[in-house]
């Protein structure tokens, strides 16, 4: 019988060959209550228990490296990451950091003998090296000799990253604390080179910090609540980029040259970087690097520079505790690139651009066929309210568009509470969107009631019906069918800050045609603002001095009669209407 692999063993008295392999130190926490590894190859056959026992050892080599792997990532987050600030030293502090000291001298003693790299000459000069740093060690703490103890402490805590924020007496407590480990971790090294098995302890508590991506998933959840749902679109659009491009890694290893990096490479990003990351295949970070692009300043500071300021302030009220770097600041961060000057305005329509758009030949067409309502009266609306394209796009017929009882006026009633069509989910940008929106009665005398009247005898719910929803929105195909009309049709404008390109262009033409017949407070039916109460005060021309929130919240929103009355005021007389036929 030839000698046996190591591992490799037969039972003496069935003649069954068994693989039997101690299970390496670094991996004994993977096995809890173990030491070896013990199991039959199911064979009497030598020759079949060598091809199997080498199976069997490729398979626990691989399996141990995994283990090993996980280990390494799970250790780099607590021994690399630590803990970058502690404002008090706590008992349980002291124990933590004390504890980790002591784990990592041991640890580091057991991997080095582990790979053979030990002589008996160099044990001979531990063992005296250690010996005589315990005399020392001893009389440091039995008098309290601070000094002497801040120099291997302060070596700790730069060489694992902590960043104590600590008074004087707690200093202090924490180096006798660290001198008594100190001592206890000599005694073990000394017992390990008399040839006794000293155990490497698992520390009972580790220091480690999140990862950045959990950090940012909590910020999101965060401001879920907030009810800022643009800045909420904006938000959850910043924070998985700047995971992709600083990495995903532990806090505590943050740095304010990520936060530089992570602006640099945001500036570089083209117009409708997303899409082109769709297209082609790419990481933000490495369109980033292909330099084909530069954001504009207005975006960059909008949406960038606006997301990152409040979620670093969250981040130390939140985070401190954590690990979260405290130096950390947008304070100073600038665009740097050369698209300074706004470009994306839209300007108002000109009143020979209403008239093609009105009178022209298609909306002629739009208004004689039912089929094509939707593409008549979006624009209508958009014109005659200034209402954003998804407050309109998203009314329910069903329960958003009713008379108020009082008065008789009919309203569009601008909300994300009410019921909604099952495919999307309605929204309004800011709290203070949410408002009765009177119908003006130029859309009243162009037969929009009896719009609304056939979508609810349909039992629409929407009341746009005929354009498809996208990404639970109800907006996105009607934004993107009156681009492209307006490109059909001769209007769209692409000069910067100056541009004719969607439905926004409606909010500038309404508000301008209000300013132009001096109708103030036009911004209550818009949306921007409902601070005005006094009808008085609108027809003298004055506005009154803007008042407090706490008044603002008194006093109410402006009843939708009184809305009327300013909305009645912004007219376009020099365009001649085509009035819908009737559904």
């Amino acid at each position: 019988m030839p000698m046996l692999p190591t591992g490799l063993q037969r039972h003496p008295q069935s003649g069954t060959y068994y693989l039997h392999r101690r299970i390496p130190t670094d991996v004994l926490v993977c096995y809890p209550g173990k030491k070896e590894i013990t199991f039959s190859l199911r064979t009497k056959d030598y020759r079949t228990a060598v091809e199997r026992h080498r199976a069997e050892e490729a398979r626990l080599t691989s399996e141990w490296e995994e283990k090993r792997q996980r280990q390494a990532e799970r250790y780099a987050r607590t021994q690399l990451a630590a803990i970058t600030h502690i404002d008090a030293l706590t008992p349980e502090v002291i124990d933590a950091i004390c504890l980790h000291a002591e784990s990592a001298s041991l640890a580091g003693d057991e991997a080095r003998r582990e790979n053979g790299h030990y002589t008996l000459d160099e044990v001979e000069e531990y063992q005296a090296g250690y010996t005589e740093a315990n005399r020392i060690l001893k009389g440091a703490v039995a008098i309290g000799d601070y000094e002497l103890l801040r120099g291997p402490l302060e070596q700790f805590l730069r060489l694992y990253r902590y960043q104590l924020k600590a008074i004087e007496p707690e200093m202090r407590r924490l180096a006798l604390a660290y001198g008594r480990m100190a001592i206890r971790t000599n005694e073990k090294l000394l017992s390990r080179y008399d040839g006794k098995e000293v155990p490497t302890p698992v520390m009972a508590q580790r220091l480690e910090t999140p990862m950045l991506s959990e950090v940012t998933q909590s910020y999101l959840a965060y401001y879920q609540k907030l009810d800022k749902v643009a800045m909420l679109r904006k938000v959850t659009a910043v924070m998985p980029l700047l995971v992709d491009i600083i990495g995903d890694k532990p806090i505590g290893l943050l740095k304010q040259t990520d936060l530089e990096a992570y602006f640099e490479a945001v500036q570089t990003l083209p117009p409708r970087w997303k899409d082109i990351c769709r297209q082609e295949k790419l990481r933000p970070l490495e369109l980033a690097k292909q330099q084909r692009g530069e954001m504009s300043k207005g975006t960059f500071d909008g949406t960038y520079l606006a997301v990152m300021t409040p979620f670093i302030k969250y981040c130390r009220r939140k985070w401190q505790d954590h690990g979260w770097p405290m130096t950390l600041t947008t304070e100073g961060v600038q665009y740097l690139g050369s698209r300074r000057d706004p470009e994306g305005g839209q300007r108002a329509f000109e009143s020979a651009e209403l008239k093609r758009l009105f009178e022209g030949p298609e909306m002629a067409r739009f208004a004689r066929r039912p089929a094509m309502a939707h593409k008549y009266w979006l624009p209508h609306l958009g014109l005659f309210t200034g209402a954003r394209v998804n407050e309109l796009c998203q009314l329910n017929p069903q329960v958003d568009i009713t008379q108020d009882t009082q008065t008789g006026t009919w309203y569009m009633d601008i909300t994300d509470e009410s019921e909604g069509d099952a495919r999307i989910d309605k929204s309004v940008k800011t709290g203070g969107s949410k408002r009765k929106l009177p119908i003006h009665p130029k859309l009243i005398e162009l037969g929009f009631l009896d719009y609304v009247a056939a979508a609810k005898k349909r039992g629409d719910t929407l009341l746009f019906q005929a354009f498809p929803t996208a990404a639970g929105r109800a907006s996105p195909k009607a934004m993107k069918w009156f681009t492209e009309f307006l490109q059909e049709i001769g209007l769209r404008d692409e000069t910067p800050n100056a541009r004719i390109v969607g439905m926004h262009a409606f909010r500038s033409t309404f508000l301008h045609r209000a300013m132009v017949l001096g109708v103030v407070s036009a911004e209550t039916i818009t949306g921007h603002a409902s601070n005005i109460t006094s009808i008085e005060t609108i027809q003298n021309g004055q506005v009154n001095q803007e008042a407090s929130a706490v008044v603002k919240k008194y006093r109410g929103e402006l009843p939708v009669d009184k809305k009327l009355e300013i909305l009645s005021r912004i007219t376009f007389p020099e365009v001649d209407f085509i009035r819908a036929d009737k559904p």
